[in-house]
């Protein structure tokens, strides 16, 4: 039963089975919301191109700046 703002009414005794489908239509509610709200999440990062770079043997302060403003980009990306 979806939920239904107007139950229980005013002053009405109170039955159990009603409160009980109420609590149940509103948590589908909530998590319908959830569902929608997270479904596109992994996709915030789409924008965020990898390096396609292989790993130097020694230092290179160049690739590690290189590493460092791509994960910078990708926090950016994903607190939006």
């Amino acid at each position: 039963m979806p939920f239904d703002p107007t139950k229980p009414a005013n002053n009405a005794p109170l039955s159990s089975a009603e409160m009980r489908s109420q609590l149940t239509g509103l948590n589908d509610n909530i998590q319908a919301v959830v569902n929608a709200a997270i479904s596109n999440t992994s996709a915030n990062s789409n924008s965020v191109s990898t390096l396609n770079q292989g790993a130097d043997s020694s230092y290179n302060q160049t690739q590690m700046q290189d590493v460092l403003n791509k994960l910078d980009e990708l926090i950016n990306v994903l607190r939006r």
